[in-house]
């Protein structure tokens, strides 16, 4: 009997694991007829025709309108297993269901918060920009207004609560993913604020938590393929710095699989960090400190909770570009700066990649050669050989898209075992 047990356990967990298998082919290649997909997980294709049968019938997957003609390798045997079709034919494509459900991202960073909402298959529905000083919020209001955010995505989308699957939430800080705190940001003057427990209760479903720099890597590695190769480190830089490593395109090193790299410390007297320490990286580097050391000298407006906008960080830019020696000065600082966080990043986690991302790679021009001579004296050769860089300034966009990824990937896991899940069971990471 124990032996009968044993042998009826371990065949439904095989179905569990090849229905994630499907899952994730489907998630990460897009839309693909049943032999495809079959190549694709090394499953048989009569394994393939069940489990998706069975998938269709509990709506996680729908075939597209859209055909597709057969590969010339592909064998008349092959061909035939989809109900007679033969090679040079149309093969109807499997694809998530995108009227499963609905999920939302929210991005939280100083003075903004974005809001995306997107379907199962990942395409964005509608998107929300509210500016308001986040700093004046206290943790009640704070959540309210999250879910008065999430609440407006839903109605501008017709969507039922019942329908929403998950919500992620990317914050500018120190996150701990696995409670759903946020401990401490820069875009906020409270600290240690439970954020996803009453908007779980008020929605009943999977609150996922992470640093924006964890989004905006899965977002780069899902563009470019080669990112999500091995393990990558992105180093975001912007109204921060912050960093998001990411293995095979996943966000798997660690709970929340991000790391303070804006915070390391280059000189104990140097500028003031806004995490109340000297001489952090974030403090020669990022938009906020290259604009309150260029009020020092320049005429610039003040900035909103000290706090440049995108218009006045492109004024910055173009005053530096325009010869003035003390703008180019503080551009040099941030390109020493930004190669000792990547000489340590890599002297460390020895990543196959480090992406550079982010707005304030909008002045890698005039940061690149004092970051190019930093760099080959910070690294042993062979260790920056063996890392290629990439330089991919990103928008702001990309840390909900990257948002959305992350939450469905937490929401998959509920339909890998079973579409039978009690309403508001929660998964943090």
């Amino acid at each position: 009997m124990d032996e009968e047990l044993k042998s009826t356990r371990a065949s439904g967990s095989a179905r569990e694991s090849n229905r994630g298998r499907l899952i994730e082919v489907l998630r990460r290649q897009g839309p693909m007829p049943r032999v495809e997909l079959a190549r694709s997980t090394g499953l048989s294709f009569p394994a393939v025709s069940a489990i998706t049968s069975r998938m269709m019938a509990e709506e996680l997957l729908s075939e597209t309108d859209a055909a597709m003609s057969w590969p010339d390798d592909t064998s008349e045997a092959d061909a035939d297993g989809l109900n007679g079709r033969r090679r040079g034919r149309p093969a109807i494509q499997l694809t998530l269901n995108p009227e499963l459900g609905r999920v939302v991202a929210v991005s939280l960073r100083m003075n903004l918060i974005e809001t995306l909402i997107a379907d199962f298959s990942g395409s964005g529905l509608a998107q929300s920009r509210l500016a308001l000083e986040t700093r004046a919020l206290d943790p009640g209001a704070l959540c309210d207004i999250v879910i008065a955010q999430i609440d407006a995505m839903l109605g501008a989308t017709g969507t039922p609560r019942h329908r929403l699957l998950g919500i992620g939430i990317a914050l500018q800080g120190i996150v701990n993913a696995d409670t759903g705190r946020q401990l401490w940001s820069p875009a906020l003057s409270v600290t240690d604020v439970d954020l996803a427990t009453p908007i779980r209760q008020a929605f009943k479903v999977d609150v996922v938590m992470a640093n924006d720099a964890v989004p905006v890597a899965l977002a780069l590695a899902a563009a470019e393929p080669a990112l999500a190769e091995g393990l990558a480190a992105t180093i975001m830089v912007g109204h921060g710095v912050g960093m998001g490593v990411v293995v095979d395109g996943e966000a798997r090193w660690g709970v929340g699989a991000s790391s303070e790299i804006g915070h390391l410390k280059l000189a104990p007297n140097g500028p003031q960090c806004r995490c109340g320490q000297r001489g952090c990286v974030e403090a020669y580097l990022a938009d906020y400190a290259l604009y309150r050391d260029a009020r020092t000298f320049v005429d610039l407006p003040p900035a909103v909770s000290q706090q440049p906008s995108e218009a006045q960080m492109a004024l910055l830019r173009d005053r530096a570009r325009n010869g003035d020696p003390r703008l180019e000065q503080l551009f040099r600082q941030a390109g020493h700066a930004l190669a000792e966080a990547v000489a340590a990043t890599i002297s460390v986690l020895r990543p196959h990649h480090v992406v550079l991302a982010g707005p304030g790679l909008q002045a890698f021009d005039m940061m690149r050669n004092a970051y190019e001579d930093r760099l080959e004296q910070a690294v042993l050769p062979w260790l920056l050989q063996s890392t290629a860089i990439y330089v991919r300034p990103s928008k702001s966009a990309a840390i909900v898209d990257g948002m959305v990824r992350r939450t469905l990937r937490v929401v998959d896991r509920n339909y890998m075992e079973t579409t039978e899940r009690t309403p508001g069971a929660t998964t943090l990471a």
